[in-house]
């Protein structure tokens, strides 16, 4: 983990089980269901794998040289540390392996089993030498103490308590009746001095007195943690404790919680503590490992030691060395009203340690004379000495022992031996502890304190050049440092200001000096080496000191060595050590310094200057300085010329494995980053590795990507000269060349690749051919495209570039010629993407039509024809057409039509199909420019609705097929300045276009073409114009998807063509719903489209929704022969086809009523009787009294046998939601509501919405689509009818005919100025209606 660096998150893929850390504390182990791992807990980056299945315990040894694992299905497993060999296997059973256990000496092993046993094996002998211990359940957990003489085991249940085992003899010392939380396997842990344990317990943390079973402290945490693991800091001052998803520290001097809660996303399975207390690691369920610096996390609160006792900023000062703050803190407590007794024997030892010896010795006098206590005692001895008053300092330190308990005399007589050590007689302190450490059972702290005071006796030696001294009693304080409790080394190490954190290295740091100072530099470097390889965290002091250790051992011999000259023996000696040197002297220049200064720093080294590069390359390449790494290597071979076969060797690796590197480096950054990848893999050419090809296959790659196609192509053409052989080169190539833009010599390239491929020598290379494809196969399947694509197009586009009139054939010349084709040609190499190919020509060929109102003087086919568009003389009509092309240019598009100069009207055949397909081709268009004359910048609402262009017929269909749309002012200006896309999705333009037509824009959005809702159609169409009386109907083809002869003089006629093949192919009776005059083709039919400005309500009934034999009107005659008779008359009119057309015949079914003696009631005005429906009044400018015969009808039989709605029903509104409740077609007596056709309707847009969305337009000839409803469900044939006789007995709208004169077996209409409204009189006798319902045979 790096400075300053608070966490390290390994995703270890798996479920992790345990976690520990090595003796070192540089490295974390975990295992987890395939291995043990071990990681790197500076960066977490795996360094190890030992394979193992499904692993749920590990342990290390105490001197780091082992490692163990237990499994699942009951395997243990040891290893090697250092080379990861396993050394000893056992299998104990078939139960899982709950804990691993080092002895403190690591000679042994103790296995806890779920098979109810723990056991003990001797790992040189490998055999077991102590137990089975047997438990009535599985052992969870087995832990050696940490003076190797006792183990305690705990079984699941924790009701077995725990167990303590004798290790020498194997005897049962004690047993514990405790519940001890045992879901992992470190819920237990023993105390440094091997007095007590640490355990979770029912909701606490115990520490319970091993000689007296008792719990002397408990701490709560939480009262039902399903998981509990504990662990016990190297100085004992601090637990850390897990439950369920948190992590807590907990001071065990104060009972306090330390710092910040750690928390986790899922439940915790291990925890590990550093052995140097820095790092907490912790496994969870989620399959990860978090390794967390305990630097920040918490400080201690207070310290309670023997003799001492501080807290807070006092302690915290005092641990730092703050000592100058400390004084004042104590001061001020002094100062106070209630001051502490022990603040002036503190402050005394602050003094001392300040050498304010005169001003420490009155603060001990003054806190003796007012209450004689050890620490004061103490602190009066430390004062004396420093005053060099040896006899008076070691007399009072004599009498501390008057002052306290017997178990304290220990460490008492460890404080008096310090004394003697700092009033400079190291040996006599020294032999002190050193009784201590031969008469004390718990001895780690006087090895400590030993170790300590040789390394001061050592520094002594050093300052009077008694080297060899020095080496002896810093070797030998090397052997003594043990892992202690800290309690009572605290106590002394604030008397003292003695610093025992980094002993250790202190101690091999002097070891070096004395070394290199006796002139042995060879045993110093050695030495150095050793110390760098056995620490992880080295400070920034040390660091320091060991670049300039470094420095100077490579730079001249040590001071004592014999004579300057160096001997090749000497040569020899520092060969193999030297490199070494470099290696971690370059580490730490390289860490804050460039490579150049690092280099220039090394002049005067004793070592080859290659030596020096070598290792300055070595490690810039280690610290992933690739690029630096390079630099200094091309550096050192231009200044170094030449080099020894032993450096030409580190050469040609060191330069295949950096081009490796940067090669991996540029296949990373590819996908991502170009311009990295190409950085990479320039670098890696730059170390001339021997087959270049790969590379420059891949820079030539990430060139293309970059856009960089000439350097590219230089990479190709390197490629080919290097390996003329393979396609590699060529490929390259023609990728470069198509990124260049060169198509044509891109496809020559790869043709060239083709037909070196097929006549190569070499079979593998030939077999590669079949993995082409040839260019002229892509240019097949491109032209098909083409083929596909222009099919749909209009006959004659306008080509926006060159402004000529182009047909289809040049239409697709025109592609083939183009970059686009020769782009795609050179593309498919491999495969033939048809997807991009359509994809490609459809966007090509996307084109844009013109909406217009025609004017005088349109530029026709047969001019334009001869001349290019941008050529055509000044006119408002040329000008309007260039216009169109200029935008359309300008909008991307390559294509324009318009139907002024692309249509050759002079052809007929050419015409039929324009006018036919003109619908289709609109709805083709990619956009559809509406040109606006009369409406000028600038625009405001209600301009488009007035224009002309939206009062002429053949803009009706061009605006609902066309998907885009962009109006355009007669000076074209986007229409009220919109600059959106789309137009046709203007909130502006939608209000406006439903205001003009009364029609919701959903429904307008939704009209499509085809055979639906004819009537609602034909209203919005009748109210357009057309300059030709047959365009009413033409333009009106491709609304209702017709195909129609187009014969222009045939004038009304057309219409009547329309409607009747809209009548036969539909069966929409409502197209017979008109008032006004009869057209030429059928008097059924009307001449005018106008009429159709009404929409089509009053010819249909009113109806009841759900009409059942049980809820049947009051009124309705629902005797037993009534519904005979109605059933007769239903199943008659079932009977009876749809509207068929012959010729100019229509015959439509009905039901026929013969009218009486008609009478003139005043002038157009006529009435007469009829048996069945009453008085009848007639409004027509015929003169009926002229006629022979007169007949209405009804002809909604659809309605009538609740078929598809006539005319799509549309819903009436309420009355009361019309103007003074009445209708534009006047009032009615029978009471049926009518729609103002003004006045738009959401009622109306939602109908018309629906009908158009839910019913998809009728096939030609679709008699399924005059089936009853599926909505009404009829049960069975009694409500079918019971709805039928409903039906007819309401009001409808009556047709009136005469017999044609020259043809009694026909009809014609006679037109009505108003819809003739009559009723079934409810008297009539349905047997009468029977024989009247029939086909009518209509001229």
């Amino acid at each position: 983990m790096t400075e300053g660096a608070k966490q390290v998150e390994i995703d270890g893929g798996r479920s992790i089980w345990a976690v520990t850390f090595a003796a070192n504390g540089g490295y974390l182990l975990s295992g987890d269901d395939e291995a043990v791992r071990v990681w790197r807990v500076s960066d977490g980056e795996e360094v190890g794998t030992l394979a193992a299945c499904d692993v749920r315990s590990i342990a290390v040894s105490k001197d780091g040289k082992r490692i163990a694992a237990g499994t699942e299905l009951g395997r243990v497993i040891v290893w090697d540390a250092q080379t990861y060999e396993r050394v000893f296997t056992h299998k104990e059973s078939s139960s899982t392996i709950r804990a691993v256990d080092f002895s403190p000496d690591s000679t042994r092993l103790v296995i806890a089993s779920g098979n109810c046993t723990a056991s003990v094996w001797d790992l040189a002998a490998r055999k077991q030498v102590l137990g089975p211990f047997h438990h009535e359940h599985g052992v969870v957990t087995a832990k050696y103490s940490p003076q190797g003489d006792r183990i305690a085991t705990c079984a699941n249940p924790a009701s077995e308590g725990i167990r303590i085992y004798d290790t020498f003899t194997g005897e049962l010392l004690t047993d514990i009746p405790i519940n001890v939380t045992v879901d992992c396997n470190i819920g237990l842990t023993w105390s440094n001095d091997g007095q007590y344990l640490f355990v979770v317990s029912e909701g606490k943390i115990k520490q319970l007195q091993v000689s007296t079973k008792l719990a002397v402290s408990e701490w709560s945490v939480h009262s039902n943690e399903s998981r509990a693991c504990i662990g016990l800091s190297q100085h004992g001052e601090f637990i850390a404790y897990s439950s369920n998803r948190t992590v807590n520290f907990l001071d065990t001097s104060a009972g306090t919680n330390l710092g910040q809660v750690i928390k986790h996303d899922h439940d915790i399975h291990s925890i590990a503590l550093s052995p140097d207390d820095r790092f907490i690691a912790t496994s969870s369920e989620d399959r990860k490992i978090t390794i967390r610096s305990l630097q920040d996390t918490f400080t201690l609160s207070s310290f309670s030691g023997p003799f001492i006792h501080v807290g807070g900023a006092v302690l915290d000062s005092w641990r730092q060395g703050r000592l100058v703050e400390t004084d004042a803190l104590l001061t001020e407590d002094i100062d106070s009203e209630n001051p502490s007794l022990r603040t002036l024997p503190h402050r005394a030892l602050i003094r001392a340690r300040l050498q304010q010896w005169d001003a420490a010795n009155d603060d001990a006098e003054k806190s003796i004379n007012i209450r004689p206590s050890a620490i004061g005692l103490i602190a009066k001895g430390v004062a004396l000495v420093g005053e060099g008053k040896k006899q008076e300092a070691y007399r009072a330190c004599d009498l501390v022992f008057k002052y306290c308990d017997s178990d304290r005399v220990d460490i008492l007589l460890a404080i008096k031996a310090v004394v003697v050590c700092m009033a400079g007689e190291y040996a006599d302190a020294i032999s002190r502890v050193g009784d201590l450490v031969s008469t004390t059972h718990d001895n780690s702290i006087y090895h400590t304190l030993q170790a300590y005071m040789r390394l001061l006796f050592g520094n002594s030696c050093l300052e009077r050049k008694d080297y060899e001294g020095a080496i002896q009693l810093f070797e030998r304080a090397q052997t003594q440092i043990r892992f202690h409790e800290s309690r009572r080394l605290w106590t002394i190490s604030l008397i003292s200001g003695w610093q025992f954190d980094d002993l250790e290295i202190t101690i091999q740091r002097q070891l070096c000096e004395a070394l290199y100072a006796a002139g042995r530099a060879k045993q110093a470097e050695d030495a150095l080496l050793k110390m760098v390889n056995s620490h992880t965290h080295i400070t920034e002091p040390i660091t320091a000191w060991i670049s300039d250790f470094i420095q100077r051992c490579l730079t001249t011999p040590g001071p004592e060595s014999s004579g300057d000259a160096t001997s090749e023996a000497d040569r020899q000696e520092h060969a193999t050590t030297s490199p070494l040197l470099l290696a971690e002297w370059a580490r730490i220049k390289l860490a804050t310094n460039t490579w150049r200064d690092v280099l220039a720093s090394a002049v005067g080294f004793r070592v080859p200057r290659v030596m020096i590069y070598r290792a300055t390359c070595e490690r810039l390449e280690m610290s992933d300085r690739l690029v630096d790494a390079i630099d200094c290597f091309h550096h050192m071979v231009n200044e170094l010329a030449i080099l020894r076969d032993g450096e030409v060797k580190w050469v040609l690796d060191f330069r295949h494995r950096c081009s490796r590197k940067l090669e991996d480096l540029g296949d990373a950054a590819f996908d991502r980053r170009h311009e990295e990848s190409i950085s990479w893999y320039s670098a890696a050419l730059t170390l001339s590795p021997t087959t270049p090809q790969n590379l420059l296959v891949k820079r030539s790659k990430a060139y293309v990507a970059e856009g960089l196609s000439e350097d590219a192509l230089n990479d190709a053409n390197e490629i080919i000269k290097l390996d003329p052989a393979s396609p590699l080169g060529y490929e390259r190539k023609h990728a470069a060349l198509r990124g260049a833009g060169r198509y044509t010599d891109a496809i020559d390239v790869f043709e060239t690749m083709l037909s070196m491929i097929s006549q190569s020598s070499d079979p593998e290379i030939r077999d590669r051919f079949h993995q082409y494809v040839k260019p002229e196969t892509t240019e097949a399947v491109i032209r098909k495209a083409i083929q596909d694509v222009t099919h749909d197009l209009p006959r004659v586009l306008i080509n926006t570039t060159s402004g000529c009139l182009l047909d289809k054939s040049e239409q697709a010349s025109m592609f083939e010629s183009s970059p686009g084709f020769m782009e795609l040609v050179s593309l498919m190499t491999t495969d033939i993407d048809i997807a991009r190919i359509e994809h490609e020509v459809a966007r090509y060929y996307r084109y844009a039509t013109l909406s217009h109102t025609w004017e005088a003087n349109e530029p026709l086919f047969e001019k334009v024809i001869h001349i290019v568009v941008h050529e055509l003389e000044e006119s408002p009509t040329h000008h309007k057409l260039q216009m169109f092309c200029e935008i359309v240019r300008d909008a991307g598009f390559n294509w324009a039509w318009s139907d002024t100069c692309c249509i050759d009207k002079r052809n007929h055949v050419v015409l039929q199909e324009a006018l036919v397909a003109m619908f289709k081709w609109y709805q083709g268009s990619a956009l559809m420019i509406v040109f606006l004359r009369g409406v000028r910048s600038p625009s405001k609402r209600g301009d488009l609705v007035r224009s002309v262009w939206n009062s002429r017929a053949w803009t009706f269909q061009e605006y609902h097929a066309a998907e885009v749309v962009r109006f355009y002012t007669e000076d074209w200006k986007p229409y009220m300045n919109l600059d959106i896309p789309n137009h046709k999705e203007s909130p502006e333009i939608i209000s406006e276009m439903e205001e003009a037509t009364g029609i919701l824009a959903q429904a307008l959005r939704a009209l499509r073409p085809g055979l639906n809702d004819i009537r609602e159609k034909l209203s919005l169409a009748s109210r357009r114009k057309a300059t030709f009386v047959e365009d009413a109907a033409y333009s009106l083809f491709g609304i209702f998807a017709v195909s129609l002869s187009v014969v222009y003089g045939e004038r009304d006629k057309a219409l009547g063509r329309l409607l009747a093949h809209l009548l036969a192919s539909s069966g929409d009776t409502s197209i017979l719903a008109w008032t006004g005059k009869s057209g030429s083709f059928n008097s059924c039919l009307p001449a005018d489209i106008a009429v159709f400005n009404q929409l089509p309500m009053s010819h249909i009934p009113s109806a009841f929704k759900e009409i059942t034999a049980d809820r049947a009107p009051t009124r309705l005659p629902t005797s037993s022969p009534n519904l005979i008779s109605a059933t007769r008359l239903y199943e008659r009119l079932s009977d009876l086809p749809v509207p068929l057309v012959s010729g100019k015949r229509i015959k439509i079914p009905c039901i026929t009523f013969k009218l009486g003696r008609l009478r003139r009631a005043s002038n157009h005005v006529f009435q007469a009787k009829a048996d069945s429906v009453g008085t009848v009044e007639i409004r027509t400018t015929e003169d009926l009294s002229q006629l022979d015969s007169v007949y209405l009808t009804h002809p909604w039989v659809d309605f009538l046998l609740d078929r598809q709605p006539v005319g799509g029903g549309v819903a009436t509104p309420a009355a009361e939601n019309m103007p003074d409740g009445s209708s534009l077609l006047g009032p009615s007596s029978l009471n049926i509501p009518l729609i103002d056709q003004r006045m738009p309707t959401a009622m109306f847009g939602a109908r018309f919405m629906q009908s158009l969305g839910a019913r998809p337009a009728k096939p030609i000839h679709d008699s399924a689509s005059l089936s009853p409803p599926s909505v009404m469900s009829p049960t069975d044939k009694r409500t079918q009818v019971l709805q039928f006789i409903t039906r007819l007995r309401q009001p409808f709208g009556a047709l009136l005919f005469t017999p044609a004169r020259d043809n009694v077996a026909a009809y014609r209409r006679v037109a009505t100025d108003s819809m003739i409204t009559v009723q079934i009189q409810i008297d009539t006798p349905l047997d009468d209606l029977i024989p009247n319902a029939r086909m009518l045979d209509v001229l």
